[in-house]
């Protein structure tokens, strides 16, 4: 069976922060990021309706998140 990784609610906080952080860039860049509860934060981009998104990263530190952001 694959090992499966979750967040841990001191990562959570900390990645809510630097999710704040670059709320003015979401816009700018068509990027969205979006709180996955236990799974940690989904960065989606490049949105294309009909299809959605098309690219989405799963994130569960916060350093990763900053330094991809």
């Amino acid at each position: 069976m694959e090992k499966q990784f979750y967040i841990t609610e001191e990562e959570q906080a900390k990645c809510q922060k630097v999710a704040d952080a670059f709320a003015e860039l979401y816009e700018m860049e068509n990027i969205l990021v979006v709180d996955a509860g236990r799974y940690g934060y989904v960065k989606l981009q490049y949105y294309k309706p009909p299809h959605g998104f098309e690219d989405a990263v799963t994130f569960t530190d916060s350093v990763t998140l900053f330094e991809d952001l």
